[in-house]
């Protein structure tokens, strides 16, 4: 909510089950008429109702666990077993946090004070001979408010179920490179009306599967399509995650493994003013000094505004050697003019050479001002 004080009717609305959206809107009503009471008790019982769908969806979903426990749920409603009923009732936010992590333990605390605020309104035997318990307006509506933002809103998968999920997605052959398209796929997923550590822990994930070793092209694309739909769909929760998580995934990285940075900032190009200020040196230093067997890449960090000015140092560093085994589409303008540069400056007839046979391999992407250039400068010599 963009209020620190939520209106009741717009929290009503965001309810996803009928029957939970009933009960809760029973709780506003009685809230408005004073009976504050009522209006805990209510709560709670809209609590209930909504685990129990969320239970059943999941099980229509194909998850083992939930199957198990809505056969029983089922059981014990045929069979009118009050004192299992019970039982379920007590325990009924445990399996909500543990077993299907539909609620975060602090949530949890906080639905937690619902039960224990209805057993005092629905049992006035526990409250003191002298006087019954009387809540008040303030506490109803927190409890109204704490249902339905920490539950009532949000589907069944949330937890480590709903990851599973969107990574099984990811990881399909079908998912979209687009990111448009990655976008139109989430909004029928647990991304559509996520929490935020769900939000972050997928996108930690996705960025440490961008810097395994030897990761297929396909799935980078994948990966860049789904970050930059959860960038469209969540923007705020992107941009925390890649505050607080970024620097210490790409720190990581040892050594011999800075290579595989290209693909990191080419799936998230806009992480750079995340990362701390001595990764930030660190990335420079390495392309400043950009491996030969690695200058397949060089064309990339030319693009990328803040590593440009170290990769066109390194652009005049390489041999005609390191050149030859490059392959570019098309050949960037900054190397063309080293070529054409270092072809001029040759001191050897095998060096000149050398330089002649990468321009002439890459005629096609020389522009009109680069060919003048070499043919006055010759003619001139």
């Amino acid at each position: 909510m963009a209020s620190t004080f939520a209106d009741l009717d717009e929290l009503v609305l965001t309810c996803r089950d009928h029957k939970a959206k009933g009960y809760i809107s029973e709780a506003v009503a009685s809230y408005r008429s004073g009976a504050y009471r009522a209006s805990i008790v209510s709560t709670w019982i809209a609590i209930c109702f909504d685990v129990i769908e969320k239970i059943r969806e999941l099980a229509l979903a194909g998850d083992a666990q939930a199957e198990q426990l809505a056969k029983e749920i089922e059981d014990t409603r045929v069979k009118n077993d009050i004192s299992k009923a019970l039982k379920f009732e007590r325990e009924i936010l445990e399996i909500a946090r543990d077993k299907f992590e539909l609620i975060s333990p602090i949530e949890f605390i906080d639905l937690q004070r619902v039960q224990e605020d209805r057993n005092r309104c629905a049992h006035p035997s526990l409250a003191s001979e002298e006087q019954i318990f009387t809540p008040s307006a303030e506490l109803a509506r927190v409890h109204i408010r704490s249902a339905v933002s920490h539950l009532l809103a949000h589907p069944p998968a949330q937890g480590k179920y709903a990851l599973d999920r969107l990574l099984s997605e990811i990881n399909s052959e079908y998912f979209p490179h687009e990111a448009d398209k990655a976008q139109i796929a989430f909004l029928n997923s647990p991304l559509k009306k996520p929490r935020q550590s769900l939000v972050r822990n997928l996108i930690v994930i996705l960025l440490k599967d961008v810097l395994k070793e030897n990761v297929e092209w396909k799935h980078k694309r994948r990966i860049k399509a789904a970050i930059s739909a959860i960038k469209s769909m969540h923007p705020e929760w992107y941009l925390a995650a890649l505050s607080e998580k970024a620097s210490q995934i790409l720190g990581s990285l040892k050594d011999d493994e800075l290579g595989r940075i290209e693909a990191f900032f080419r799936c998230v190009n806009d992480v750079w003013q995340h990362l701390d200020n001595g990764l930030q040196q660190r990335c420079k230093s390495f392309v400043t000094n950009l491996p030969s067997e690695n200058i397949d890449d060089i064309d990339f960090f030319l693009s990328f505004a803040p590593l440009e000015k170290a990769a066109e140092q390194r652009v005049t560093t390489y041999t005609a050697k390191d050149y030859a085994n490059a392959l570019f589409f098309p050949i960037p303008k900054v190397i063309a003019n080293n070529f054409i540069k270092s072809y001029l400056a040759a001191s050897s007839f095998d060096s000149a050479n050398a330089w002649s046979k990468l321009i002439a391999s890459n005629a096609e992407d020389f522009d009109k001002n680069q060919i003048i250039e070499i043919i006055t400068r010759v003619l001139g010599s």
